[in-house]
């Protein structure tokens, strides 16, 4: 071992690119000028996410009391590939945050991706005619 070696802790690889960086931070200052205390919590989502060029995967409100806030999954088509994002609305008035899924620390996160990826095999298996409905 070096002396360099030594001095030097190592470090994590930096997180991938985030290219719906721009996107997110439009759904966060967007989703922060609307009234999100109110019953409609659920329609704000919406329209403010598909308002930015987002498609909502789904959305959900957990916690009582205090603790409570929405949480959603949001997908942002990017050139060839979708990009994924986490909302969070504490419904306390604490700040809004839209975190890419591979920054986020929330369980959702994993299951948004899985969620997308299960959408697009549905709607990929009733466009082939694979899938029967019942």
């Amino acid at each position: 071992m070096t002396a360099s070696d030594a001095l030097s802790p190592a470090l994590k690889p930096p997180p991938p690119p985030f290219e719906a960086a721009l996107e997110a931070v439009e759904l966060e200052l967007a989703l922060g000028k609307r009234d999100t205390k109110q019953d409609l919590c659920e329609q704000i989502i919406r329209e403010t996410v598909e308002s930015v060029g987002g498609i909502l995967l789904f959305q959900i409100r957990i916690g009582e009391g205090r603790d409570q806030r929405w949480l959603g999954a949001v997908a942002f088509a990017e050139e060839d590939r979708q990009e994924y994002a986490v909302i969070s609305i504490p419904c306390d008035g604490s700040p809004i945050e839209v975190t890419p899924v591979t920054q986020s620390s929330l369980p959702l996160a994993s299951l948004a991706v899985a969620y997308a990826n299960l959408a697009q095999c549905w709607a990929k298996s009733r466009t082939q005619g694979t899938l029967e409905t019942a």
